[in-house]
């Protein structure tokens, strides 16, 4: 009886210091401020995106949210591409999506981390889960983007 109370014990020890891992990275996670907007880089607004979609230009967009984890490492691998003069030559703006919610809304996207390819005004390609800048780069090639 008393080993089974020991393994018990063990047990609930090691479920608790997972326990506590996990909830210090998710507290972690709602908690940090949002990541610096990359240079050439834009944030979202109605009226911008509008006049972008109006030029015919391809844009990049990215669904980013400060408490996901896709996102910062996202934003590492394009800090990366942008360090090692390897960032797109792209237009690309950062939708926030607990901000702005009505363009998330408008498009239907239910997720972050979510990099979105619009050309000539209208959506051609999205992919999620992209979180290094070979894949990133790759995805963009595929769809026509040097």
């Amino acid at each position: 009886m008393k080993a089974k109370l020991n393994k018990l014990w063990a047990m609930l020890g090691v479920t608790g210091v997972i326990a506590v891992i996990l909830g210090s990275a998710l507290i972690y996670m709602n908690l940090r401020s949002a990541d610096p907007i990359l240079p050439g880089w834009e944030e979202y607004s109605p009226a911008r995106f509008e006049e972008l979609m109006a030029s015919g230009e391809p844009v990049l967009v990215e669904i980013y949210a400060s408490w996901c984890p896709t996102c910062l490492l996202q934003h590492r691998a394009f800090e990366e591409l942008h360090e090692t003069g390897r960032a797109p030559e792209i237009r690309a703006v950062r939708v926030d999506f607990d901000r702005d919610t009505s363009f998330i809304q408008a498009h239907g996207y239910q997720g972050t981390g979510m990099l979105v390819l619009f050309k000539n005004g209208r959506e051609v390609a999205r992919e999620a889960g992209l979180v290094s800048g070979d894949k990133i780069l790759g995805f963009l090639t595929a769809n026509g983007i040097n």
